[in-house]
């Protein structure tokens, strides 16, 4: 097993979003992260399965994967495959000057699949996108696209507070940390503002403290690690700012209810399963 989880760029620096047919010979991958960007995947022809950070869904076309930028993913697919592919980097709707379209994609990263109900409309909007450059038309299609899937997405919800910014900026600040630190005061400092605050704007926006987000971060990156990387517990441990392994194990414990090694043990084979939570 490899020690470190791949990495792939696939969206070239200057732009901001791309959108290309399914490549055939990507039918099976393996576990690998997105280097900064989103990528949205329209399946309308294939069968197989899809594994996010541990969890498998059953593809059922036409359907749409989400896939973060934080995600560790792969998935077997039989050919044909029809479909297309989304890159975006945040920039693009950070840039904007449309407050609802930040809203919608919050709304749509909360997913990881969808099924498609009106498959035409939203194939048809990937095809103006991989043709389009203007920016401004971009915006205005790939808008539409997410309030199309939205609109067809039964369990997604409507309409959605507009994030609080300190909470963004703490949960960003997570994921591109590459040394993380298990201190909420060692975050606050960073973004300049105190520990209380912090922690109060991880209340309004997520209903949880900052400690709290900053454990769902940790253990999220630790699950990661233990399923597709070779490194020992000790090394994960270190990777994640936590001085032994025995402290470590505490931690990952207390949130689990499982010891890393017995979590490594139950999830080096993934049982394949439909579900689509």
């Amino acid at each position: 097993m490899e020690k470190e989880i791949q990495v792939k760029n696939k969206l070239e620096r200057s732009l901001s979003l791309k959108v290309a047919a399914f490549d055939q010979s990507k039918s099976n991958t393996k576990p690998h992260k997105h280097n900064g960007y989103l990528e949205l995947v329209l399946l309308t022809k294939t069968s197989g399965k899809h594994v996010i950070d541990g969890r498998v869904f059953k593809i059922e076309t036409p359907c749409l994967l989400v896939i973060r930028q934080d995600n560790v993913h792969h998935w077997d697919l039989e050919k044909p495959i029809l479909g297309y592919v989304l890159l975006l980097k945040r920039h693009f709707v950070d840039a904007s000057y449309d407050p609802e379209l930040n809203m919608l994609l919050d709304q749509l990263v909360k997913l990881d699949m969808l099924p498609i109900l009106n498959v035409k409309v939203v194939e048809t909007i990937f095809q103006l996108l991989m043709n389009e450059t203007n920016k401004t038309c971009q915006e205005g299609l790939f808008k539409a696209l997410i309030a199309k899937l939205l609109e067809a997405n039964s369990t997604s919800p409507r309409r959605a507070e507009l994030p609080d910014n300190l909470y963004k900026r703490f949960t960003k600040l997570l994921r591109e940390d590459v040394h993380p630190v298990n201190h909420v005061a060692h975050y606050a400092e960073k973004l300049h503002t105190s520990p209380q605050n912090l922690n109060a704007a991880c209340k309004r926006e997520a209903s949880k403290t900052a400690s709290d987000v900053l454990a769902d971060y940790l253990i999220q990156e630790a699950k990661r690690l233990l399923i597709y990387t070779g490194k020992s517990i000790s090394e994960v441990a270190f990777d994640l700012g936590f001085s032994d392994k025995s402290n470590f194990s505490k931690y990952f414990k207390r949130y689990t209810l499982q010891s890393p090694k017995d979590f490594r043990h139950e999830n080096l084979k993934i049982p394949f399963h439909q579900t689509h939570s």
